[in-house]
């Protein structure tokens, strides 16, 4: 299946993001990269390719595109992501007008977080660890 968006739309999504400092990826509700600024490109997200396929399955846990796709509003998530060793501050937000293309992105704020994002995590199960001593 061929997805295809609107040549203003992708040329939109370049003046406005590719001079960004961190990865910017246009997604399809199907998780289809549809167009990825340039420090997105420079990470290998490639154009084409379902962004849930990249990295191991786990790291999209707490993927919310479609909580903002089905309530039609930017969606923030503040947390700890254990691969990046990176507190980060990731929006999904749908794009005006539309039920099926969103912005997703993350921005480092390792250096500006509390220090209850840093929980100690369960060596058993791997959630946030608060019964026993880890």
């Amino acid at each position: 299946m061929s997805i295809e968006i609107n040549d203003e739309i992708t040329r939109n999504f370049h003046l406005f993001w590719d001079n960004y400092p961190g990865p910017v990826m246009l997604v399809h509700k199907t998780r289809t990269i549809m167009a990825a600024n340039r420090a997105a490109r420079a990470l290998s997200c490639p154009v084409g390719t379902r962004c849930i396929d990249l990295g191991e399955k786990k790291h999209h846990a707490g993927c919310l595109a479609s909580k903002a796709l089905k309530e039609g509003t930017g969606v923030r998530e503040v947390s700890y992501a254990e691969h990046l060793g990176q507190v980060v501050d990731g929006y999904w937000i749908p794009l005006a007008g539309s039920e099926e293309l969103y912005v997703h992105f993350c921005n480092d704020i390792t250096d500006y977080a509390s220090e209850r994002l840093f929980t100690p995590k369960c060596g058993e199960t791997g959630r946030e660890c608060g019964s026993c001593s880890a």
